[in-house]
């Protein structure tokens, strides 16, 4: 546009003190598509589920995981306790037939 005709419209909005009313206006005289309206519509609040739903899904993984690596722990844990046990009483009766055997000598 030129700014000779851009003058009159910025003095007549200027004198409107701010109070007019936006329309919007197409280059064609053709309605927007209804699936264009569609997705204008709603693909922010699809967009939001879906995030949503993605970080539900990986919070859900995540602490899944963590129950399984605690379980997983406690279960070694078992097994060391277990096989640690086995070792102190082998070397207990270790110990007792060395005494026994010191014993019978004299």
């Amino acid at each position: 546009m030129k700014p000779s005709t851009l003058l009159p419209l910025l003095r007549a909005r200027a004198q409107a003190g701010g109070r007019h009313q936006v329309a919007r206006r197409y280059a064609t005289s053709q309605q927007p598509s209804a699936s264009s309206q569609f997705y204008k519509t709603f693909s922010r609040p699809v967009a939001k589920t879906l995030l949503l739903a993605v970080f539900t899904y990986q919070f859900v993984y995540w602490a899944w995981a963590r129950l399984e690596a605690n379980e997983t722990r406690a279960e070694t844990d078992a097994t060391i306790a277990k096989l640690e046990a086995t070792v102190h009483a082998y070397s207990e009766a270790k110990k007792q037939e060395a005494v026994r055997a010191l014993e019978a000598k004299k």
